[in-house]
């Protein structure tokens, strides 16, 4: 994205013409103040903003975990695995079944 400073937009016009090519920032007293961009991007923004405005949200019932919480479920299984081998795993073919009949019950 290309930024511009209102006074330059004020004094050169010509400058819109950049935001056919590349979305121009218009900054005021150094701050954000306006994006310019082609009307067909904006079109087409527009159309997926109002596809997904009023799109459900679904609850897949599992919360969310941040990334901390993950590595430390990676690195507990993998400690376990360590500890007591193959024996308390599941096969590939055994998970994937597993999620299949989880997936077909919802």
């Amino acid at each position: 994205m290309t930024t511009i400073t209102a006074s330059d937009l004020k004094q050169n016009s010509m400058r819109l013409q950049d935001a056919l090519r590349d979305d121009l920032l218009v900054t005021k007293r150094d701050k954000p103040f306006v994006v310019v961009m082609d009307y067909e991007k904006y079109i087409k923004l527009q159309a997926y903003i109002d596809k997904v405005e009023n799109e459900p949200v679904v609850d897949d019932g599992y919360p969310s975990i941040s990334f901390d919480e993950a590595c430390d479920r990676v690195a507990d299984a993998v400690h376990e695995y360590r500890k007591n081998g193959t024996k308390n795993c599941i096969s590939s073919e055994v998970l994937k079944d597993e999620l299949d009949t989880f997936i077909d019950n919802l």
